[in-house]
């Protein structure tokens, strides 16, 4: 099993046959990297061998890592995958106890390495392979490097590329005739011993960085989900093969009478499925719900057949994959997916699996067998994603908002893995404007914060680039930088000290936030205003069709001034003051002050439009829309009174560029303070549609040239829901005390149990009719709070408070 470490293992420890000089402060390991000398250059897969004789039982603790990645068995028992995605100064390896007879055993490690074609997110210094025992004295028997390991080259893969807009890896084209069939199993000729490679250095012991070095630390995460799906439908089978793919699905085509037949191999509830020789098959399949899942098919005979198993989120209306509306229709629709190839040998039960997994909701499965036929065994598939569970629970009068609860995080956690991603579809990348709003929902839903913390560090590691700034998304081999998401990592260093505390990452963190900021507020010009970096300046996609808009980029002239970043800046130096100030750090909170200060009169002034009560987008007043005006209501430095008048202006407007599915998350921030609730609940009408159009997600756009289905900055209705209509929020740093300020629009009921580290906070409001309000909140032991009604604050104590209201 996995266990995640509390103490760095082998502590102390010099690399045998070296000695230690002093400007060298190392830690290293018994074992060392092995690699197979022969694989040539990536792609490629290989596979490890280590076999060795316990004289008597034991529980052995092992450290396992691998480059790109490994997929590790004892005789013949997956233990695990791994490893854990980080990047060269942050290489995890995962920790196993397994209990072991006395006896013969044998360790199998299929590792590979994918090279210019793997993961965007995918890091790599060296392929190879680490095992290396806790226990010192096993070493000699299992610890590569001094174990007597073998490898081979793993012969039968070819790595097709996908195309430039998906950056989930190549895919596989697997050859049944050349695959080595035996050497999962240990078995079979060709093993060559290993070579050796560089040794382990932990991170934290480490203080001298090489360009050839991983610097190791212990895996952060538990292991991922790996639950078996059975939730499968067939939508349609029909006499076609590859070559009729690309033609829209036909319902007269459609072969019913095969459909239960299809249908027990898919769910491991009948018999193999037979396919006759020279025979070809297109079988659609619906999982029903928007999965992340490992596929295996295992088969018999069928040699020279060719099977092809392709995924997609949705079926497209248009050949060209442009337009999705109603994802539960099919017919006549395009099916438009990625996947992998396998190619029979005629062999008995040989099982054909990928090496990554895949997502998303259809299906599409086309077989043409030739001169033999294939018998299909069995069809499995393995659902994995980060073990997030809701441990609270929210629900209110409207069944459209309970809903939207359970739409919305099932949409975090299929972007939850070993990092938070954006979409697990198209890039798999953790981009900060996403896992901010990613990690307020976890806060609101889970005392589990491990893929949140595991964000603000890596992050933070991104950095270590030429501009000094965060990367936009991370780990990610193409270094982007998006100047509206420095700012919101540094938000995110402020969500987690107000939601979870924890003081001393914070103050470790603290200093590359002054840093960000510092760089960015370099860009100023002569006036004070601070110009956009030359950089990708996303701040939202757009809504509606604008020349002034641009790849989400904001409307700005040749000054390069914008008013909704200036107003970001201010917004995120309140935030940073905030943080000096829990640090102790008073100076440095006034500095922040200051600057936000002496930023929005700059922004008054250049921005500000007297006529129309709006501030512009740029300062030639020629463009406007929602995003300043929603930062605005944010920040504490603009003045009241010009925030007061921009919000019904805002509201009646028709022209101005709206918020995406993603600023909503800010808007609806802005409509809750100014206490405009029922609008907040009018904006959530496009996720009140999510059921009707058969979306099993929130997508990263509502409109149906949407990319992606699968979004998860569109789950903040759950947020909202707890913290702006029910009210429960902090009301200190490192939430030791709490303020509830219900505001439930025209819901008649909102019910709410937020999970809290010194237990649950549950509050119930609820019109009795006529005007009349009951109100019930339960605190835990040990947390004082307020409840805000009206203009009124009413003090809670622990257990069960109770308040009746008429309005």
């Amino acid at each position: 099993m996995r266990i995640l470490l509390t103490d760095l293992p082998y502590n102390g420890q010099i690399p045998k046959n070296q000695s230690q000089k002093p400007w060298e402060q190392t830690t290293a390991w018994p074992s060392r990297w092995v690699i197979c000398g022969e694989a040539g250059t990536p792609p490629y897969v290989t596979v490890y061998r280590c076999r060795f004789t316990l004289s008597e039982a034991a529980n052995v603790r092992i450290h396992v890592s691998g480059d790109e990645r490994y997929e590790l068995f004892l005789d013949n028992q997956r233990i695990g995958r791994g490893s854990e995605r980080g990047d060269r100064s942050n290489w995890f390896y995962e920790t196993y106890e397994v209990g072991m007879a006395a006896g013969e055993h044998q360790w199998i490690a299929r590792c590979w390495a994918i090279g210019k074609h793997k993961p965007w997110a995918q890091v790599s210094v060296q392929p190879g392979f680490l095992l290396s025992p806790d226990d010192e004295t096993l070493a000699p028997l299992m610890g590569t490097g001094v174990a007597p390991w073998e490898v081979k080259p793993m012969p039968g893969y070819r790595f097709v590329p996908t195309h430039s807009g998906i950056g989930t890896g190549a895919k596989l084209d697997i050859d049944g005739a050349s695959f080595n069939w035996d050497a999962m199993s240990g078995e079979g000729g060709g093993w060559l011993p290993v070579q050796l490679g560089e040794y382990v250095y932990h991170r934290s012991d480490h203080y001298h960085f090489s360009s050839v070095q991983r610097l190791m630390r212990p895996a952060t995460l538990p292991p991922m989900l790996e639950i078996s799906l059975k939730t499968i439908a067939v939508r349609h089978v029909e006499q076609a093969g590859i070559l009729e793919s690309g033609q829209p699905i036909d319902a007269s085509r459609n072969l019913n009478e095969e459909h239960k037949n299809w249908i027990g191999l898919l769910t491991g509830t009948g018999q193999s499925t037979y396919i006759p020789a020279n025979t070809r098959r297109r079988v659609i399949l619906d999982l029903g719900d928007y999965f992340c899942f490992y596929p295996e098919l295992t088969v018999s005979g069928g040699k020279g057949s060719m099977i092809r198993l392709q995924w997609a989120e949705s079926l497209y209306d248009d050949a060209q994959g442009e337009r999705k509306t109603n994802r539960n229709d099919i017919a006549g629709k395009w099916f438009i997916g990625i996947g992998d190839t396998f190619r029979p040998d005629g062999g008995s039960s040989r099982k054909f699996d990928t090496l990554w997994w895949h997502a998303g909701r259809y299906a599409e499965l086309i077989i043409d067998t030739e001169g033999e036929a294939l018998n299909l065994n069995a069809f499995r598939l393995l659902e994995t994603r980060y073990p997030l569970q809701m441990e609270g629970s929210i629900s209110s009068s409207d069944g459209r908002l309970n809903q939207v609860v359970s739409t919305s995080f099932r949409t975090l956690q299929m972007c939850a893995h070993e990092t938070y991603m954006d979409c697990p579809y198209w890039e798999q990348l953790m981009y900060v404007g996403d896992t901010r709003i990613q990690s307020l929902v976890t806060y609101v839903s889970t005392l589990d914060d491990r893929l949140t913390r595991k964000a603000l560090d890596m992050f933070r590691a991104s950095r270590n680039n030429h501009l000094g700034l965060v990367n936009c998304s991370y780990p990610d081999q193409g270094g982007k930088h998006i100047s509206s998401f420095s700012l919101w990592w540094v938000a995110m260093v402020y969500d987690y000290a107000l939601w979870r505390g924890d003081p001393a990452l914070v103050r470790d963190l603290m200093g590359s936030v002054r840093e960000e900021l510092d760089r960015l507020l370099c860009q100023r010009a002569s006036n004070g205003a601070v110009k956009l970096p030359i950089s990708w300046n996303f701040m939202d996609w757009q809504t509606s069709p604008s020349e002034a808009w641009s790849s989400g980029t904001p409307p700005h002239g040749a000054d390069r001034l914008n008013a909704a970043y200036h107003l970001q800046m201010i917004h995120t130096l309140e935030l940073a003051a905030k943080l000096e100030a829990y640090l102790g750090e008073t100076e440095l909170e006034l500095r922040a002050r200051r600057l936000a200060q002496e930023l929005g009169s700059v922004v008054e002034q250049l921005f500000w439009n007297e006529q129309r009560g709006l501030f512009a987008d740029d300062t030639g007043h020629q463009h406007y829309s929602e995003h300043p005006q929603v930062l605005s209501i944010l920040c504490e430095s603009i003045s009241p009174t010009l925030k007061r008048r921009l919000m019904p202006e805002m509201l009646k407007a028709t022209e101005l560029m709206r918020t995406s599915v993603y600023f909503d998350h800010y808007t609806f921030e802005a409509l809750s303070s100014t206490r405009h609730m029922e609008a907040l609940l009018a904006r959530l009408e496009p996720w009140f549609g999510m059921e009707a159009n058969g979306l099993r997600t929130t997508p990263e756009i509502f409109l149906d040239t949407t990319r992606s289905d699968c979004h998860a900055w569109g789950a903040h209705p759950i947020y909202h829901l707890y913290t702006n209509l029910l009210g429960i929020r902090p009301a200190s740093m490192g939430f030791t005390s709490v303020v509830i300020r219900p505001q439930l629009g025209a819901l008649t009921s909102l019910h709410g149990k937020l999970p809290h580290s010194k237990g649950f906070i549950e509050a119930k409001v609820e019109c009795l009719g006529d005007c009349y309000w009951l109100v019930e909140v339960a605190l835990p032991n040990g947390l004082p709070g307020d409840l805000v009604w009206g203009n009124k604050s009413y003090p809670l104590q622990e257990g069960r408070n109770t308040f009746e209201f008429s309005v």
